[in-house]
């Protein structure tokens, strides 16, 4: 193609990553076997709080009292609440064929989360779960994770997402 004399074509571009999760990694395994791992800090002597704090994503490092977390909590069968949510109606190219699609934070029951809530999907429109149209979600709605299967080598924070855990 031809713009103002000047020659413009589109050329393909790949290449491979290697990408290391570090610290987090169980996090990134727990998802590919169906489970929510968070980190968590006792330390509650050292926090503003006095509380004990969940990271969910999880940290390596606790931001109040700077130890290293190494404690590590199966978050799986607890409840889950919706903290926010958007409608997004524009996204990145890996979210285009969804869109329009929920954003939610999630939030853990039970325990202290102010540095972390979980950023996620919410599906509303899934085979064999509770479907609800979008005016129907509300903040605080039970919600409960659904993960994708996926190789090992291909999981993300996108290999879980949440769907509706009773009609509001």
């Amino acid at each position: 193609m031809a713009d103002n004399n000047n020659l413009i074509v589109d050329l393909p571009y790949h290449i491979n990553y290697r990408h290391s999760y570090g610290k987090v990694s169980p996090y990134f395994v727990g998802l590919k076997n169906k489970k929510i791992l968070g980190t968590i800090c006792r330390n509650k002597e050292k926090h503003r709080s006095k509380t004990e704090l969940l990271f969910l994503p999880p940290r390596a490092d606790c931001p109040e009292c700077m130890a290293e977390i190494k404690e590590w909590v199966d978050l799986t069968d607890n409840e889950f609440r919706l903290y926010t949510y958007t409608i997004a109606y524009f996204a990145s190219e890996s979210f285009l064929n969804q869109v329009p699609y929920i954003l939610i934070n999630v939030e853990v029951v039970g325990y202290d989360t102010s540095y972390s809530k979980l950023t996620s999907t919410l599906v509303i429109n899934e085979q064999g779960e509770i479907n609800i149209k979008p005016e129907e979600i509300r903040i605080g709605m039970k919600i409960k994770p659904k993960f994708r299967d996926v190789p090992l080598e291909s999981i993300t924070a996108n290999s879980v997402y949440f769907v509706p855990a009773e009609k509001p």
